[in-house]
């Protein structure tokens, strides 16, 4: 179903021209198989001087073409529904319109240019991790998982706030729902999907959230994912997909890094590989890491592992993926 402007005060259908006149295409900033982001300005005085970001869709009769800009409206929907009822929150992306002419559909959206950095002292990031787990647990309760949390999807706004963008992959459940949350879809980016996602088994996508959460944050603290020996480390084939995956099932984090103790036990328990036992949102958002004013001791470590998890439930058990598995669907 094509979206309204009947019924829908945020949605705009429009010629190409007058697209043209409204706007100036200044560049792009963002593309892939989807469609491409690119920063504007409006052209009329009385729109503001201030530059937008705009995601953008070109529309064809094509099956293909038509898949995209379904998934854009799809996108518009989830994340104004987030913003129902006057609610919004400070780390979610706010759009601002969805606009269709005969030959685009686009939604606007703020400017933020700065991509959140890695590497980053704790001292600085944890109130940053704070801000995302709140955002997801903001998410959580409304029925909505984003499904493709990464560092390259987190911004920074003027004010140094995190904010998670690019909802293009993200689902609205019905709350009421027993089989809320629940999927055996394996999509997202490689090095951030949970070992259940990553298998193609049904699972809780709440927790597919957290865990990928868990690996950004690790990321924007030390550089890399717990399961990289490097930031360089390549995965371009199936064969380093699996071996990478099969880090994640083992729960094994290599090489090395530093974060305080309180942070590194929240941390397992994002990471945790098997989900019924990795935490929700809201209890990361009640650990006590948040009520430690400063890191009171620092862990500097080559390894860590779940094995103390395990001993915990003798019933949990790792299971080789079979090697025949398929690669699965990913975006870079």
């Amino acid at each position: 179903m094509e979206p309204s402007s009947s019924t829908h005060s945020y949605v705009h259908a429009i010629s190409d021209q007058v697209l043209s006149d409204k706007l100036l295409f200044i560049q792009e900033i963002g593309f892939g198989n989807w469609g491409s982001v690119w920063l504007c300005k409006p052209k009329r005085e009385e729109e503001g001087s201030h530059k937008i970001a705009v995601k953008l869709v070109h529309r064809s009769k094509t099956k293909t073409t038509a898949a995209r800009v379904k998934s854009l409206w799809n996108e518009m929907k989830v994340v104004k529904a987030l913003s129902a009822n006057g609610e919004s929150h400070p780390s979610i992306i706010p759009f601002h319109s969805f606009i269709m002419t005969p030959s685009y559909a686009l939604i606007t959206m703020e400017y933020l240019p700065t991509l959140i950095p890695v590497e980053v002292e704790e001292s600085t990031s944890k109130s940053w991790f704070r801000s995302l787990l709140s955002a997801i647990k903001f998410c959580h309760s409304r029925g909505v998982v984003h499904n493709d949390i990464k560092p390259a999807n987190i911004l920074l706004s003027r004010a140094h706030v995190p904010v998670l963008v690019d909802f293009g992959f993200a689902e609205q459940y019905p709350r009421e729902d027993a089989n809320a949350f629940r999927s055996n879809l394996s999509y997202g980016t490689p090095e951030y999907l949970s070992p259940e996602r990553a298998r193609g088994h049904l699972h809780d996508t709440r927790k597919s959230d957290i865990w990928s959460l868990g690996i950004s944050l690790f990321e924007i603290l030390v550089g890399r994912t717990p399961f990289e020996h490097s930031d360089g480390e390549q995965f371009t084939t199936k064969e380093d997909l699996e071996r990478y995956w099969e880090r994640t099932v083992k729960g094994k984090w290599i090489g090395p890094y530093k974060m305080s103790r309180s942070l590194e036990k929240l941390l397992q328990k994002m990471l945790c590989p098997n989900a019924e036992m990795r935490c929700t949102a809201v209890e990361a958002c009640n650990d006590i890491y948040w009520s430690v004013e400063s890191p009171s001791s620092t862990v500097s470590s080559h390894s860590t592992s779940f094995l103390l998890l395990f001993h915990l439930h003798p019933s949990f058990s790792i299971r080789p993926s079979h090697p025949s598995s398929p690669c699965l669907p990913f975006v870079l």
